[in-house]
């Protein structure tokens, strides 16, 4: 083992030298009482679970460096908290810390073999063996796994402080050698091992005796201790007494540039495109012991990390525009949806229809809202990928190929955790979903030219990063994105700039029949220069209610769109929906009021003037209500597939999703 320069990543190495394993809390029926975790066929141990070892020597490490708290501060223990996050013995309600170290998933050098153990199962009453009741449980044999850790600052990037690598690296080594055992059983033997946080990777050889492993173990701890060793005598005093200690968090000060929000006329256009290298979770509301996902990515989620991304290109002059351009309006960011075949879906709109009975092939027709298309039932989810082909027409009633459907979720069921404990919590399981890994997705960026020269964002166009997205980001399981923002093509522009003009606007008192099959001047005298469209909303929409209450209804929307100087006139009967939308505030460390907001796939036809349609086409890609910045409130106008007769549209599946190239047509590969 080598001893270079401490770096910002590293390896996490175990070596286990008896039967281990990390138990799920879960069995099969009338095979096994507890199965253990598992990555496709191998044992792993989650990076959740490195992280709470690791955390609870390191804290150890640190009040034995600190010495007695009369006669010296408590710099190492604070370095740990700011290392690690959150305190697991502070009190209940208390302000939790970012963390600046992330683990990845530890899985085995080479295969390890997966066997069943018997034991007599204990009755808790008695505390004693019930009679002829055997339990079997899943055990691994003696092995190494390996896995990897990084350090990250506040914004998520590499910290730059030398001091802090060194201190980091130094405080994980010794944290490392302190743990002697990982997973269920330890009290009766099993789980013992040793874990090496260094460097570079330890060489491991395939096929090695328990009493090799053993040698094995004992000898790369001695050379870490070695290294850590001189590492340690190169953190002095001075460099210790400099260690970042966690801050409490403070509430975010909203401010302008220069006293003026930006315009949205001009600025630049931009895509982000996501491969999802890992699941993502898209937090939804929680129900029961499940955590739900949503089907897409909100720009809640993004906006964030695009921020910092331009913020590292901050410059002390044009720190005020950098830091302020999501509160001074210069950065949006839309939610990102799932892409089949480098065709982005949208939400489907609530005025199609399918069958009552799906048929048993890849084929799927989906109707439109007119009295002809009557004995169907509404499409209430999923996203339509509208794709024509070359020479296909686009005037409604014709037949074009797409894709319907929505990517099916992932879940990973663990053993909850008793936050008084820090402990599993007893017959009580979490299910987790989330996006699926390889998905694709996109996205659309909005930004002045003030931050585009002042972020010199042009050179961090066409560069893929990896970014840690969605909840539960930092477990090493979950959240892991490779994000790449570039300019859009002629094409994109062309189809963002046809978002309406694709459409037939409708003049009043015109024979023709709207989407829904009514006469749009029907019972409204209006002035001939209106027109009716209708909106087709693809994001949720946030319409605060007169009062600044929950709001969601039509009124609300058409308040909203006065705000925007846009005067509209709802038309016949909407298509609304509505989702809860509950956030969590970092600064009160507690739940945000819920919100109530209209659902993406929502459809609302309006009567507006010629004037007030072009202003529309111009804030469609912006969006109307509140947190527009975030990706809500985004709408098409007078889209064509609001008009069609009937599309058939083949079938979305799970390699459609992950897979950058789909099936043509309705053929199911």
């Amino acid at each position: 083992m080598t001893t270079d320069s401490p770096t910002t990543s590293g390896h996490v190495t175990i070596v286990f030298t008896s039967d281990w394993g990390v138990s799920t809390g879960v069995g099969q029926a009338g095979r096994t009482h507890s199965t253990i975790e598992r990555c496709g066929d191998d044992p792993v141990v989650r990076g959740t679970v490195i992280t709470g070892v690791l955390r609870e020597q390191a804290m150890l490490a640190a009040k034995a460096l600190d010495g007695p708290e009369e006669k010296s501060p408590k710099k190492w223990t604070n370095f740990t908290l700011w290392l690690f996050g959150q305190d697991p013995n502070s009190e209940p309600g208390s302000t939790p810390h970012p963390r600046h170290v992330l683990f990845s998933d530890a899985t085995p050098a080479s295969k390890i073999p997966i066997h069943d153990t018997v034991s007599l199962s204990i009755d808790p009453q008695t505390g004693i063996a019930r009679n002829q009741f055997l339990r079997f449980t899943e055990r691994a044999a003696a092995g190494v796994l390996t896995g990897t850790f990084t350090l990250i600052d506040e914004a998520g990037a590499e910290p730059s402080d030398p001091a802090t690598i060194k201190a980091a690296r130094f405080l994980l080594g010794v944290a490392g050698l302190m743990v002697r055992g990982i997973g269920s059983g330890r009290s009766g033997g099993d789980g013992e091992c040793t874990v090496l946080v260094t460097n570079h990777e330890v060489e491991a050889r395939a096929g090695q005796s328990t009493s090799n492993i053993v040698a094995f173990a004992s000898s790369c701890a001695q050379e870490l201790r070695t290294s850590l060793k001189k590492l340690a005598q190169s953190l002095k005093p001075g460099v210790v007494s400099a260690l970042p200690a966690p801050q409490r968090s403070t509430q975010h000060q909203v401010g302008t540039i220069d006293g003026s929000a930006a315009q949205h006329s001009g600025g630049h256009h931009l895509i982000l495109d996501l491969t999802l290298n890992s699941p993502i979770v898209s937090y939804e509301v929680p129900f029961s012991n499940e955590i739900r996902s949503l089907d897409f990515l909100r720009g809640t989620v993004l906006l964030p990390w695009l921020h910092r991304l331009v913020s590292s290109k901050k410059q002390a002059e044009n720190e005020a525009v950098i830091t302020n351009a999501v509160t001074g309006g210069h950065l949006l960011v839309s939610d990102a949806l799932p892409v089949i075949s480098d065709t982005e879906g949208l939400p489907v709109p609530l005025t199609l229809k399918t069958d009552k009975t799906l048929p048993s092939d890849s084929l799927i027709t989906l109707y439109g809202d007119s009295p002809e298309n009557k004995g169907k039932i509404p499409v209430r989810g999923g996203y339509v990928f509208f794709a024509p082909k070359e020479g296909d027409s686009e005037e409604p009633g014709t037949k074009t190929q797409g894709w319907y459907g929505k990517p099916p979720l992932r879940g990973r069921q663990t053993t909850a955790i008793n936050h008084e404990t820090g402990a599993a919590s007893k017959g009580q399981l979490v299910l987790v979903e989330a996006l699926p890994e390889g998905m694709s997705m996109r996205a659309h960026v909005w930004m002045s030219d003030e931050l585009w020269e002042a972020a010199s964002v042009s050179a961090l166009l066409g560069t893929t990063r990896e970014a840690r997205l969605g909840s539960r980001k930092l477990t090493g399981t979950f959240g892991s994105a490779t994000c790449m923002l570039r300019e859009e093509t002629a094409t994109e522009r062309e189809s963002r700039s046809r978002f309406g003009n694709a459409g037939i606007a409708q003049p009043i008192g015109d024979a023709s029949k709207s989407a829904n099959g009514t006469a749009p001047g029907e019972g409204t005298p209006a002035s001939s220069d209106d027109q009716t469209v209708s909106l087709w909303f693809a994001s949720d929409v946030i319409a605060c209610s007169a009062g600044l209450g929950a709001g969601g209804t039509v009124d609300d929307l058409i308040r909203a769109f006065k705000r925007e100087g846009i005067i509209v006139e709802a038309v016949g009967t909407p298509s609304l929906r509505h989702r809860r939308v509950d956030s969590w505030s970092p600064a009160d460390n507690g739940p945000r009021a819920s919100r109530l907001a209209i659902q993406a796939g929502s459809v609302i036809q309006v009567r507006v003037s010629e004037e007030d349609r072009a202003k529309l086409l111009k804030l469609a890609p912006f969006g109307v209500g509140e947190l527009t910045a975030q990706g809500y409130g985004r709408f098409v106008v007078a889209h064509p597939l609001l008009n069609i007769q009937s599309i058939e549209v083949t079938k979305a599946k799970l390699k459609h999703f992950v897979c950058k190239e789909a099936p043509e047509g309705g053929e199911d590969q």
